[in-house]
């Protein structure tokens, strides 16, 4: 099994072109020298600065070595997780028997599973989803379940931007425990998320797909009260906070596959689904890893329910 590398994360120019689905983008060769150069040097950095520890304690300076691993792990785009079972690979079985995974997704519901409107592409129909999976290659102990219909929503088809959600309907119940949907209460108080997702590891997008990893960012732009006012970040990052919220950190992203896969939030061990990968904000210079943007599921619930209720599923 394998990715057929056609979508991507959001939009390369924020309207017709994919950005977080997996491999798409035109390459350029200067800027992938660039950003590659710029990896080197954040690495030296690091490098530099362990050797610098030559006469730190032995305890203290392993101490320090792992912390700097982790930072390490983080510049390409978080760490390997085996948690998450409901988030899912979401792709396309062809005549042959192959599969091409493309996007991520959660499921909400033992039929229901979430994930990015642009994911929703008419010439390559997603068939087939993949829960409790943690990497495309090994999935013997995974679960495939097979699509019965998907549905995009309707201001996604209008706008090519907002609302970047499709609900795909199983064509049987999933054994793995669906997330619960975050309420607006919760939405408000949160200040960070954690996103999942099976895309890219770099920031430049140029390996790693297929492998499920987590990376916990802030929340940096989400409108809170109804009297909040966002116009300015909305603006520049090119989001509507009425739908969607922004998160992320230099080098602590999603990335190309992860299109449609959950961003988290947690209160203590409670988990709650909080929003979808959709695209890079407009202020991002590198294809991943300066932050992106999120379509809220809270405010999407009844398009979920619509959906749901076409097919007889009333328990949502």
């Amino acid at each position: 099994m394998f990715s057929d590398g056609l979508f991507a994360r959001g939009h390369m120019d924020r309207k017709h072109r994919c950005e977080k689905c997996a491999g798409a983008g035109d390459f350029d060769a200067r800027v992938a020298y660039e950003r590659l150069a710029r990896k080197h040097e954040q690495l030296a950095a690091l490098m530099a600065r362990y050797m610098s520890q030559a006469g730190v304690g032995r305890g203290q300076r392993v101490a320090n070595a792992i912390s700097m691993a982790s930072e390490a792990e983080r510049i390409v785009g978080g760490v390997t997780t085996t948690d998450f079972p409901e988030c899912c690979l979401v792709g396309r079985k062809n005549p042959s028997g192959t599969v091409g995974w493309f996007c991520s997704g959660a499921l909400v519901h033992p039929r229901i599973v979430v994930t990015a409107g642009h994911c929703f592409i008419p010439s390559n129909r997603a068939n087939i989803v993949a829960l409790n999976a943690t990497d495309q290659n090994h999935l013997q102990t995974s679960e495939l379940v097979t699509v019965r219909r998907m549905s995009q929503h309707p201001r996604y088809q209008q706008t090519h931007e907002f609302s970047d959600m499709s609900v795909i309907i199983l064509r049987a119940a999933s054994h793995v425990t669906p997330v619960a949907v975050a309420s607006t209460v919760e939405m408000a108080a949160a200040t960070q998320t954690t996103l999942v997702g099976f895309g890219n590891d770099d920031v430049n997008s140029t390996r790693g797909f297929g492998i499920k990893r987590k990376v916990t960012v802030p929340i940096t732009n989400i409108r809170r009260a109804a009297t909040d006012n966002l116009d300015a970040a909305e603006q520049a990052l090119g989001f509507e906070s009425d739908l969607e919220f922004v998160a992320g950190a230099p080098g602590f992203d999603t990335c190309n596959g992860d299109s449609g896969g959950p961003a988290y939030i947690f209160d203590g061990q409670n988990k709650r689904l909080a929003g979808l990968t959709s695209r890079a904000t407009n202020a991002a210079e590198h294809p991943c890893g300066d932050g992106g943007i999120y379509t809220r599921v809270d405010l999407h619930v009844d398009f979920i329910r619509q959906v749901a209720r076409d097919v007889g599923i009333t328990d949502f």
